[in-house]
């Protein structure tokens, strides 16, 4: 029997507004606006690869290991919803299925997977579908997942109902910075326990509003090409983000990694550099191509393991068969 399926590339994402509440468990919608870019290696061998298939007998493998189907936030919700529609083309099977694997991704793995899984759908529908509805689909399974499947630069509006993402800026428009993802440990704080704590915070409100006027600076300096502007926003955001957290006694930032930080303040005075770190034990160092040794070596001093990082795409169909 002739095989059907689709074989699609995404890659992973950094927070630039970083998010902090969901609407609910199921749904996932972003309780703010908050912006993102998709990132790969060099090489562009950081990424997500997804198998979607049509089968006889349902299956859905993850990194190797079967998901549960029962899960709310497994793809498939999603897939799911489309299931019909597709196997009406190819009676002769019941079911779809998919697999899935990580490839060296740092952080942001799960916007990954969910914006392959999209990707995968959405090349068999090609462009008769409805996005806004879709990307809200796709939430269930990351809520950051509009950051992949747009790739480069994008703003998503939310607050708590409803959820759109914006392209800013393409990935070629970063070509002459680099990102060194420094890792630091394996371990991460769950998502959930950010988005349950930080809305607790007597300023969550505050942060709420002033996410809506940091995307409207974000759009203003991605239209004047204000790359600097950008990666600087996004230290300010990872600065009040992470000092909240630590009020509602959620500590993401180790003590490696606090004199990482220190020593990139220092730095500021011999050259540029911007840093990010999102909800897991990495820190994110944007600088010019020529100084991205100078971060790598000093990476290595903190007991890290530096990685060159650029701005990547939109997820791409490696291979197809509908």
């Amino acid at each position: 029997m002739e095989k059907y399926y689709v074989e699609v590339k995404a890659y992973p994402t950094v927070g630039i507004i970083l998010l902090g509440g969901l609407s609910d468990n199921i749904n996932r919608i972003p309780r703010h606006t908050t912006a993102g870019i998709a990132y790969t290696s060099l090489d562009n061998d950081i990424y997500v690869k997804t198998d979607l298939y049509l089968s006889n007998e349902r299956s859905g493998i993850i990194n190797g290991k079967k998901v549960d189907i029962n899960s709310s936030r497994s793809p498939f919700t999603v897939i799911d919803k489309f299931k019909g529609q597709i196997l009406m083309r190819h009676p002769e099977f019941k079911e779809i299925s998919f697999i899935s694997e990580n490839k060296n991704i740092i952080s942001g793995s799960s916007d990954a997977g969910a914006a392959a899984i999209g990707e995968c759908i959405e090349s068999i529908f090609e462009y008769n579908m409805n996005i806004f509805t879709f990307e809200n689909d796709l939430q269930k399974i990351s809520e950051s997942a509009g950051r992949s499947l747009y790739g480069g630069l994008t703003v998503n509006h939310a607050n708590g109902k409803e959820s759109l993402t914006d392209e800013i800026l393409d990935a070629d428009e970063f070509r002459d910075y680099i990102i060194v993802g420094c890792k630091f440990s394996e371990e991460r704080k769950p998502s959930d326990t950010i988005h349950e704590n930080i809305i607790k915070h007597d300023k969550y409100n505050d942060r709420v509003k002033n996410s809506e006027l940091k995307s409207k600076k974000l759009i203003e300096l991605a239209d004047s090409g204000n790359i600097k502007g950008i990666f600087e926003l996004a230290e300010e955001d990872t600065n009040e983000y992470h000092s909240m957290l630590m009020d509602v006694n959620v500590n993401i930032i180790t003590e490696d990694m606090n004199k990482f930080i220190n020593r990139l303040k220092e730095l500021k005075n011999e050259f540029w550099n911007a840093y990010i770190v999102t909800g897991g034990t990495n820190v994110f160092v944007a600088v010019e191509k020529n100084n991205k040794e100078k971060i790598y070596n000093e990476a290595k001093n903190f007991n890290s393991v530096p990685v060159y990082l650029k701005v990547a795409g939109k997820p791409e169909v490696i291979s197809k068969n509908f």
